[in-house]
C-alpha cells in the first residue's frame, strides 16, 4: 500500500473520530456551545497528516453533515449553515492544515516552546472565528443579540479545555508515529532532506 493511500485511510478514520467527538459533549452554561472532543481530533489530524490530507479529513466530515447525515452536535443538513455553532466547524477547515504546518515546522525541528506558543494562538483564532460566526448568525438569523465582547469572554472558558485536548492529541500522535514508521519524525525529516538538491 502506498503512502498516499495510507494517509487517506488515516484521514477517513480521523473524519469518523471527529464525527464521534461531536456526540461526546458537556454543556457549559450559559454558553450555547457545549464542550466536545472534536477539536482534539482536529489537532490530531494536523499532527498525523500532511496539510492537504488534514484539510480533506475535515472537509469530508463537514460535507457528510451538510448532505444530511447527522454527524454534527445538533444534527445535520444544509440548513446547519444557519446554526450559530457552524462557524466552529468552518474553523476546522483551516485549523487542521495549520496544525500540520505548525507540527512539522516546530516539533520536527524540536522547537517545543514555539509549538506551544503558536498552538495557543491557533486555538484562540479557532475559537474567535466560531464566536464571530455565532454573533453574526444570532443577530441576522435568530434576531437575538449576542455581544461579541461577551461571547469572546466566554470563549476563555474553552481555552484551558482545548489546551488539555491539544496535549492529549500530541501525546497520542507521538505514540501513533512510533508504531507507524511512515509517520515518524525521522522518516519525514529524511524525506525532506532527500528533496534538498
Amino acid at each position: 500500500m502506498g503512502e498516499k493511500s495510507r494517509f487517506m485511510i488515516i484521514g477517513a478514520l480521523i473524519s469518523s473520530l471527529t464525527a464521534l467527538g461531536a456526540f461526546i459533549k458537556i454543556p457549559i452554561a450559559p454558553y450555547p456551545v457545549p464542550m466536545t472532543l472534536q477539536t482534539g481530533f482536529v489537532f490530531l489530524a494536523g499532527m498525523l497528516l500532511p496539510k492537504r490530507e488534514a484539510f480533506l479529513s475535515q472537509a469530508a466530515y463537514i460535507l457528510l453533515g451538510l448532505i444530511g447525515i447527522p454527524v454534527f452536535a445538533h444534527g445535520g443538513g444544509l440548513g446547519y449553515i444557519l446554526d450559530p455553532t457552524f462557524g466552529y466547524l468552518l474553523a476546522f477547515l483551516f485549523s487542521a492544515p495549520l496544525m500540520s504546518i505548525l507540527y512539522n515546522k516546530t516539533l520536527l525541528r524540536r522547537k517545543y516552546i514555539l509549538f506551544a506558543l503558536f498552538s495557543v494562538l491557533l486555538i484562540l483564532i479557532l475559537q474567535l472565528c466560531g464566536v464571530f460566526y455565532m454573533a453574526v448568525i444570532s443577530s441576522l438569523h435568530l434576531h437575538t443579540k449576542l455581544p461579541f465582547s461577551r461571547a469572546a469572554y466566554l470563549t476563555l472558558l474553552f481555552l484551558p479545555l482545548d489546551m488539555v485536548k491539544l496535549l492529549l492529541a500530541a501525546l497520542f500522535s507521538i505514540q501513533i508515529r512510533k508504531r507507524l514508521p511512515f509517520l515518524s519524525l525521522e522518516h519525514n525529516h529524511a524525506k525532506q532532506l532527500s528533496c534538498i538538491p
